[in-house]
């Protein structure tokens, strides 16, 4: 329910419900009720009820077009608008002003009437909650057996079966489709619930990818210092009787590239998972796909490989991005097409880039397993890494292709 709440201009006071009171914080007016506004179709269709009222009142010989006849009308019809909002009240008003009109009127011979009890009737079952749905089943029910036993001219097998039909199954259809709507907004949370996790499983895998990245990158930048500061200590104990002053200068220098190796390693036992064991070999690159492709080729994988243009020397991130990626398009192969899939592995060089490109039949004997999903998550983000692109996706007349383009120069950001 709406509350009135108006500050003064005066900063003392604050302005509810027109009276100025003294503002020792928010003052709350009183509560003003306001009742919920229908939905738009539901009042079209209490207007349409009211206009066949009043065409009915205008052609029948039975009823006659007079204020107490229009008030009646109204009072009967015009609550459908909040069939929806309140679905159990409207139908126990209906029937109301229908007994009571049957008093002074014969308003309840009239088919608008009639028409306003089924919508109501459907109403109930479609938008009151069960247990509602099934007290206005019973109310209707006795409503029209009620009627029925008062009225001498009606109560027989035909009156009985028609109206039972035509009330039991507006309510029965009105239930039918209230159960629908349910299960289409369980079917709809349950899609949203799955979009969520796919969602949060994709950016652990980005997350678990990006620290795999990490480590492996880790081996490369230690190894490059450790180059330099050996470098470096080379180069001032040559000048340190010579010039001492740049001696000390390039021992600073010495002292902090040793500082930064200890700071990785500690930064490498962090990103490291319990239990894992550090390795010891050094990161491979294109240099060692031959033994990768003599594995695949032994689990029943035919690799063929071309090469176009001169090849170049890599940075040495790129160099282990562009094996992972190699690596891993061949493993989904192996994965999803099966063995004895072929696979073509196309290397081009063209001086400021390598472009890396995986093609398969799809015409695997048995996938191996259903994998993880993340492989093509890991390829993206190691070719964003270095401001590459990666391009993957299913062949016209089968088969999948894995393209990705390496820059050299995308480690120099």
């Amino acid at each position: 329910m709406p509350l009135v709440v108006r500050q003064s201009d005066d900063p003392g006071v604050v302005h509810a419900d027109g009276f100025d009171r003294p503002a020792g914080g928010v003052i709350v007016s009183a509560m003003r009720w306001t009742p919920p506004r229908p939905p738009w179709t539901d009042i079209l269709v209490a207007g349409a009820l009211l206009t066949a009222a009043v065409a009915e009142a205008l052609t029948s010989t039975d009823l006659h077009f007079t204020i107490l006849e229009m008030l009646v009308a109204a009072a009967t019809v015009v609550p459908i608008a909040w069939r929806r909002v309140w679905p159990l009240g409207v139908i126990a008003v209906v029937m109301f002003v229908v007994a009571t009109s049957s008093l002074v009127s014969h308003s309840f011979e009239s088919g608008y009437v009639f028409f306003a009890m089924i919508v109501g009737c459907y109403s109930v079952a479609a938008n009151a909650k069960l247990s509602d749905a099934v007290v206005g089943a019973a109310m209707v029910a006795t409503f029209v057996l009620v009627g029925f036993a008062i009225d001498p001219r009606r109560g027989g097998v035909g009156d009985f079966l028609f109206t039972g039909v035509l009330f039991a199954g507006a309510w029965i259809l009105g239930y039918l489709i209230r159960m629908r709507g349910q299960e289409t907004q369980i079917l709809k949370e349950q899609a949203a619930e799955l979009e969520r996790r796919r969602a949060e499983d994709a950016q652990r895998a980005v997350l678990a990818e990006r620290t795999r990245i990490a480590r492996e990158l880790h081996d490369v930048i230690a190894h490059s210092l450790s180059v330099m500061v050996v470098q470096t200590g080379v180069v001032r104990r040559r000048l340190r009787h010579e010039r001492p002053s740049d001696s000390e200068l390039l021992d600073e220098v010495e002292q902090a590239g040793r500082g930064a190796i200890g700071e990785l390693r500690r930064l490498l036992g962090i990103l490291r998972a319990d239990g894992e064991v550090l390795a010891l070999d050094p990161q491979p690159g294109l240099d060692r796909l031959p033994p990768l492709l003599d594995q695949m080729r032994e689990t029943g994988l035919t690799v063929e490989v071309t090469v176009e243009g001169a090849p170049s020397t890599l940075p040495p991130g790129v160099d282990l991005a562009a094996y992972r990626i190699v690596q891993e398009a061949l493993t989904n192969t192996l994965r999803h097409a099966g063995q004895g899939a072929r696979a073509e592995l196309a290397i081009r060089w063209n001086g400021e880039a390598v472009e890396l490109e995986v093609r398969d039949d799809g015409k695997g004997t048995a996938p191996l397993g259903p994998g993880t999903g993340h492989g093509l998550i890991g390829m993206r983000e190691r070719a964003t890494l270095y401001d590459g692109r990666l391009e993957a996706g299913p062949r016209e007349g089968g088969g999948f292709r894995v393209h990705a383009l390496l820059p050299f120069a995308g480690s120099e950001r």
